[in-house]
């Protein structure tokens, strides 16, 4: 072994073979550390990568509908479905005014399972 060890001092063997040990192992770090051009390549690999997520969220964002968009679709077709005849196989419930324009009042307060309703000149509809 080489004698990195104080030759004055004492040293069992195991304590030698462990400083020795120590110094292979500094050895290792410092041939196993990156250089200066391996840093910078992973410096370089890192930025390209990067660049390649920012490329892809821009491809991604620039095909994306954006939400205005989506509603906009959405009122459109809902705009189309109902422009013409619409059938309700159900029961309607409606919580706000409804509306019918040209529509004419008929008195059928007397007709079985029927209730008073209103109608107002703008074509309201209402319930008492």
């Amino acid at each position: 072994m080489t004698g990195a060890l104080d030759p004055r001092t004492p040293v069992s063997d195991l304590e030698r073979v462990s400083a020795e040990l120590r110094r292979i192992n500094d050895r290792l770090d410092l041939l196993e550390a990156p250089s200066g051009t391996s840093a910078f390549r992973s410096v370089e690999k890192l930025t390209a990568l990067v660049n390649d997520i920012q490329t892809a969220l821009n491809e991604y964002n620039a095909t994306r509908w954006t939400n205005a968009q989506i509603e906009q679709r959405i009122y459109a077709i809902i705009g189309s479905i109902l422009a013409g005849n619409v059938t309700i196989g159900g029961q309607l419930n409606v919580l706000g005014t409804v509306t019918m324009l040209g529509a004419r009042g008929l008195d059928l307060s007397s007709a079985s399972n029927r209730v008073t309703a209103w109608l107002a000149g703008d074509g309201r509809l209402g319930h008492t």
